[in-house]
């Protein structure tokens, strides 16, 4: 049997690069239905998380979820629209910063109407669709990009953190999470960007605003990951799921793209 680290590190070496292809290989609405296909997925794994059990209201739910994600994205062919779209997310995921910060206080709040939690599915994953197929559509590197960027501050969040970690960032959701960790990853994102800026030739008059995307995006990464943490405190489960070997479910892989995402998209628009 291998171990949970020989598992995850096992599953990363085969879907990272499969993934990396698919954003270079794979025509734009082929890609998009890869990804639609990541929206289905994590909203059969949140009805679990909010304490949906029977199969046909799982399934009522993911179905209702991934309908609103296609209108949101038939809406979002405006550019107008689009933008409306990603500052409702980033308000909403302002909300959510609240709601990490006070909990267990206002859980009922939050948690305690089954609308509310089926909304919450909504704004989580549909923002973060719309986001993706746009920026694909925008630049493969841009996606390849982002994509690094997370991948980077969640390495960086986790080596600094085993090693450097002292000061919780979020004890009562999320303990194993460090300040030092945070600030780790978003210091391993900053030189992801730095080289990017670099190999990219982008003028130097324009790192600031790059770089204090960096920032905001590698931050948000975080509260996607503890927002998830909230529901499966409250649902008492460890992960999302059980489908990719070492790492969960796709809500536990996807769970910082939810929030980075929509960030990143409208921070690239501003630039």
């Amino acid at each position: 049997m291998l171990s949970g680290l020989a598992q995850r590190s096992l599953t990363a070496l085969v879907l990272a690069p499969a993934f990396i292809w698919a954003i270079f290989a794979l025509p734009a609405p082929y890609f998009s239905y890869l990804l639609l296909a990541f929206v289905v997925l994590g909203a059969w794994e949140f009805s679990r998380l909010i304490k949906i059990t029977k199969p046909i209201n799982r399934a009522l739910l993911t179905g209702f979820i991934v309908g609103c994600t296609l209108v949101a994205n038939n809406h979002a062919q405006n550019p107008d629209s689009l933008t409306v779209l990603l500052y409702v997310s980033v308000v909403w995921w302002g909300l959510n910063l609240f709601w990490v910060l006070s909990y267990p206080n206002h859980t009922q709040t939050w948690f305690g109407s089954s609308i509310i939690r089926s909304m919450s599915g909504v704004l989580l994953l549909a923002p973060m669709w719309v986001a993706l197929v746009n920026l694909h559509l925008k630049g493969d590197e841009y996606f390849l990009l982002l994509m690094l960027l997370i991948w980077g501050a969640d390495s960086g969040a986790y080596f600094v953190g085993r090693k450097f970690g002292k000061r919780k960032l979020a004890p009562k959701v999320s303990p194993g999470k460090s300040v030092e960790g945070v600030l780790g990853g978003i210091g391993f994102a900053l030189i992801v960007m730095l080289i990017f800026l670099q190999v990219q030739d982008v003028a130097t008059e324009k790192y600031f605003g790059y770089l204090l995307l960096t920032i905001v995006v590698a931050s948000v990464s975080v509260l996607g990951d503890l927002f998830e943490s909230l529901f499966k405190r409250e649902s008492g489960m460890k992960d999302s799921g059980q489908i990719l070997p070492g790492h969960g479910g796709v809500l536990d892989r996807i769970d910082s793209l939810t929030a980075a995402a929509p960030f990143f998209l409208l921070g690239l628009n501003l630039l």
